[in-house]
């Protein structure tokens, strides 16, 4: 009965910690993001136009947090601030950058 249990607790569908994300996404584009995480499971606007996409169920607590989160599977979140001076192309979107510091959460 367990071994059965244990089949249909959820996977991260991520191999990479939420750590190992955190500093591979720092500074990236939206387009770099969605490059290298594929496409977020829900977009939503924020005030003063930011951007915050989400991935259910996508990564893990690496070895870093205390064990009695470690492991534990997560929702990704982050943050896409626009550029401060809107470019004489316009506001796109693909070059809005992860917010700092806080920009990536779970």
């Amino acid at each position: 009965m367990l071994l059965s249990l244990a089949g249909c607790s959820p996977a991260a569908r991520s191999q990479k910690s939420f750590d190992e994300i955190r500093t591979l996404v720092a500074g990236k584009t939206e387009a770099e993001v969605r490059s290298l995480l594929g496409n977020p499971d829900h977009r939503e606007k924020l005030p003063f136009g930011d951007e915050r996409w989400t991935w259910w169920n996508y990564t893990y607590l690496g070895k870093e947090w205390a064990p009695e989160v470690r492991g534990k599977i997560v929702h990704l979140e982050i943050t896409f601030a626009g550029p401060l001076v809107a470019s004489a192309g316009g506001d796109e979107p693909s070059r809005w950058r992860v917010s700092e510091p806080y920009g990536v959460g779970f």
